[in-house]
């Protein structure tokens, strides 16, 4: 097996190993630097079968403002049909404040079915100044939706249940905590992927569809070889028919299939892997 090496640089949208004077992006001082992005490239719009849907979009900005800042949205389609979405014109960062919100509707329409569909939201560049930019695009999955009926949050405890490799393997039994993400349909919890060879946490992502489960986009883990550049590991959703089942009704277990290594790098996979939530 090749050598597998720590990725310290990674977690940053920006970011240089190079031995140069940091950019502040924090605070109030305006001669501060201002990072200006998405909290994420991929946002997911669960639609309920024969009703609607909504999840909230984040903005940030790394600075304060005196006064209001709007933002243009700008829609490019993808495979959603047009008729099962609605975008605001616009986000605003209130003034005095680093965080504006805005809300994505979803209706089903006859429209919406397991397949997940996909538009994109961009903010023009003509928005912009000298600001330094992080995720100015993201990806919106449109797809069906049936009502949960446990609650999936609390404290788990999560086991590697298949995975490409006996060493590394893709974490310890680790206790984490899902708590609901960007909509009602999403659980997100927080693990170190490879113990040993990568220094921090990455946010894992959960869809609930109906009857069926997937990753709900990709986790960068930040481990890779020594001859890779920077191709690292990543985990993403398995197709539609490799999807895990659940029990709306039970959240005492939840298993996961992903694909594991999405970029082949070091030359192995991608390999379809697995792990387990057991509630504490």
């Amino acid at each position: 097996m090749k050598n597998l090496l720590k990725i310290f640089c990674l977690a940053a949208i920006v970011a240089s190993c190079d031995d140069v004077e940091p950019t502040v992006f924090n605070g109030e001082d305006p001669s501060n630097a201002t990072l200006l992005s998405f909290s994420s490239d991929v946002y997911s719009l669960p639609v309920e079968r024969d009703a609607n849907g909504i999840t909230t979009i984040t903005f940030t900005s790394s600075t304060l403002s005196s006064s209001d800042r709007v933002f243009n949205i700008e829609v490019i389609a993808g495979t959603a049909n047009a008729a099962t979405y609605n975008v605001p014109a616009s986000v605003t960062i209130p003034a005095g404040g680093y965080v504006g919100t805005m809300d994505i509707t979803g209706q089903d329409n006859n429209l919406v079915d397991e397949e997940i569909k996909d538009f994109t939201i961009r903010i023009p560049d003509s928005n912009f100044g000298n600001e330094s930019l992080g995720f100015t695009e993201a990806q919106i999955r449109v797809y069906e939706v049936c009502p949960l009926l446990s609650e999936f949050t609390g404290s788990y405890t999560a086991s590697a249940t298949e995975s490409m490799f006996t060493d590394p393997v893709i974490f310890d039994d680790s206790n984490v905590t899902l708590s609901v993400g960007a909509n009602a349909y999403e659980r997100v919890f927080d693990i170190n992927p490879y113990p040993g060879y990568v220094g921090s946490s990455r946010t894992v992502k959960i869809n609930f569809q109906c009857d069926y489960l997937n990753l709900g986009g990709t986790v960068r883990t930040g481990l890779r070889c020594n001859d890779d550049g920077d191709k690292q590991f990543t985990w993403g959703p398995v197709d539609t028919g490799d999807r895990a089942p659940y029990n709306t009704e039970d959240d005492s277990v939840i298993n996961v299939n992903f694909i594991e290594n999405t970029t082949s790098a070091c030359g192995y996979g991608p390999n379809q892997s697995s792990f387990t939530l057991t509630k504490n």
